[in-house]
């Protein structure tokens, strides 16, 4: 029987785990109220509609604890909170790009990024001046509330596939073998290379996943 407990202990772990990734889009452990509010409605794609829903589901939820027992009304709240905001999200949403130009080296970058059809966020970073093979390639993410880059050099774009799971696209191709070398502020940084070429790599953070980090690739 104990073997069976550590068993289901061990299902649970793996789909909290699984759940928590991929509804890191709209909250991250350390997020803010505010910032899980901004990125739920950027993910539908309008604030009035997103408020609409909002309200929508408020309205369901309340009928559903009126009609039915406390843990029925809780699964058919939450299960119709997440059809109300996915038709939402198909009457409203519109891919957007938002992009950067770089004036010089030292630009600090403010929030940008591109919305596809996916859902995945990408920031896309343009005009790379001043590249050469004596340069590093690296770039400083925040990871707080919304992926932000506060500073790069030979990054195109970055795209969040969940709150700690970051693809890398390079500017320039990355001649020959190279290694990720991962910072922050002392604090340690554990991270899984799940796909590494000349063009991309892709990085997932193990936990806790620190708020800044700057990954230089060597």
């Amino acid at each position: 029987m104990a073997i069976d407990k550590k068993i289901i202990l061990a299902k649970l772990k793996k789909w909290s785990v699984i759940i928590t990734d991929h509804c890191g889009r709209i909250y991250r452990p350390g997020m803010s109220l505010k910032g899980s509010v901004q990125v739920l409605t950027e993910w539908v794609g309008d604030k009035n509609i997103a408020l609409g829903a909002a309200i929508v589901s408020s309205l369901i939820a309340f009928i559903a604890f009126i009609l039915f027992a406390h843990f029925s009304a809780i699964f058919f709240s939450v299960m119709a909170t997440a059809l109300v905001f996915f038709i939402a999200k198909l009457i409203s949403y519109k891919p957007l790009e938002y992009s950067v130009e770089l004036d010089d080296e030292n630009t600090i970058l403010s929030f940008v990024k591109y919305v596809g059809i996916s859902g995945k966020s990408q920031i896309t970073v343009h005009s790379q001046p001043g590249y050469g093979k004596d340069k590093k390639t690296f770039v400083l993410l925040q990871l707080a509330d919304s992926i932000l880059i506060l500073n790069c050099h030979n990054i195109m774009s970055v795209i969040d596939n969940s709150y700690r799971d970051i693809t890398i696209n390079f500017f320039h191709p990355i001649n020959g073998a190279y290694a990720i070398d991962a910072a922050s502020d002392g604090k340690d940084v554990r991270f899984r290379v799940i796909e590494q070429s000349a063009d991309q790599c892709r990085i997932k953070f193990m936990k806790p996943v620190q708020k800044k980090i700057k990954l230089t690739f060597i």
